[in-house]
């Protein structure tokens, strides 16, 4: 049985974009018959909290067991702690270990013994990290894989071997259009909303606000995992909304806003228009991945608030671009399918070596 251990940089309580696409895989691997852990390094977590050590470590280890509860991890996967004596020993005899993050890498790098060390990157991750650093983690040595084509060009800059590109998968079983456009309220937004400023809220909050003098009937209904921020009253907010609910908002509106400054890929974008919502997007670099400016959705310059406003009356005012938008968003995702990302990611890591 092949063993495989992916490194997450601390338990989270709430969803992340990057711990799920994680977690998704760990599942599907577990699926194969693959044993699959997976170590959280919790070693600064709860660290603002002043509380004896013993005490964090047991917290810790406790919400390690018990979470993700906004995800449903396969029972057999065993989650394990670096706050928990001898956890190395758990990972002995693993085959591969898997760094998800720049901040895991030194740990899978130089703390855990394993044949084959692979380097899953999500993003650019320069932060708050020196830019020097992040660079010199893609010329370790370890196989690296990215998930969108502009990361992989940065990456092989500095990697000794060609990095595995595999993009972001969706699962359009769950992921579908359920109301045809016809049938969704009139001037309706769904979007994510995070405080990070990488992600351009303040600006889509802005663009909101001008589409409203428009249509004053415009009803938005925002998610994301921050507590509940001052909002107007047409602006309804679902604060750790499920994958069903999130679903359901995706299939309520007709436009989908994002306004991210910078991001490796924007999984709510992809999964919007699989569910037919017409994407109106800044072109940062990861949305390129799979949107299309005026086919699959509509595109504007980083920080043009002014371009977006003027994308969300076009659609709203024309039903055939809106349709148009709406179709083709659905059929662009079918290629993002996880048959293809698996048999990229099994290859990388080492798992198909073992089954031929």
């Amino acid at each position: 049985m092949y063993k495989v251990c992916f490194v997450l940089p601390g338990v989270s309580g709430h969803a992340v974009g990057g711990y799920k696409m994680v977690f998704e895989f760990a599942n599907r691997l577990s699926a194969e018959g693959c044993e699959v852990s997976i170590l959280f390094d919790n070693t600064n977590l709860y660290r603002r909290f002043r509380a004896p050590e013993l005490i964090r470590k047991n917290v810790a280890n406790f919400m390690t067991q018990i979470q993700p509860q906004w995800f449903k991890l396969d029972t057999k996967i065993k989650k394990i702690s670096t706050l928990e004596k001898k956890y190395k020993e758990k990972l002995a005899d693993i085959d591969v270990c898997i760094a998800t993050a720049v901040q895991t890498v030194d740990l899978v790098y130089n703390g855990i013994k394993a044949p084959r060390k692979v380097y899953y990157i999500q993003d650019y991750e320069n932060w708050d990290i020196d830019e020097k650093y992040v660079q010199e983690t893609y010329g370790l040595g370890m196989v690296n894989v990215v998930i969108s084509t502009w990361l992989q060009k940065i990456v092989n800059q500095y990697s000794k071997t060609k990095s595995v590109l595999i993009q972001n998968p969706i699962d359009t079983s769950i992921y579908a259009a359920k109301v045809p456009m016809c049938q969704r309220k009139q001037h309706t937004i769904g979007l994510l909303y995070h405080e990070g400023p990488h992600k351009g809220i303040k600006n889509a909050l802005e663009v909101l606000k001008k589409v409203k003098k428009i249509y004053p009937d415009l009803t938005v209904k925002m998610f994301g995992q921050f507590p509940k921020p001052d909002l107007p009253d047409w602006i309804e907010y679902t604060r750790g909304a499920s994958q069903a609910e999130t679903v359901e908002i995706y299939n309520w509106c007709q436009v989908f806003l994002c306004s991210t400054i910078k991001e490796g890929y924007g999984l709510t974008g992809i999964e919007a228009m699989s569910c037919g919502a017409c994407l109106v997007s800044t072109d940062y670099d990861g949305v390129k991945e799979y949107a299309v400016d005026g086919y699959n959705a509509l595109l504007s310059p980083v920080g043009d608030i002014q371009a977006q406003v003027d994308n969300v009356v076009r659609l709203f005012d024309d039903m055939d671009l809106r349709n148009k938008i709406s179709q083709n968003g659905i059929k662009s995702t079918d290629k993002y399918s996880w048959d293809e990302a698996m048999r990229k990611f099994n290859e990388a890591i080492g798992v198909s070596v073992l089954k031929k």
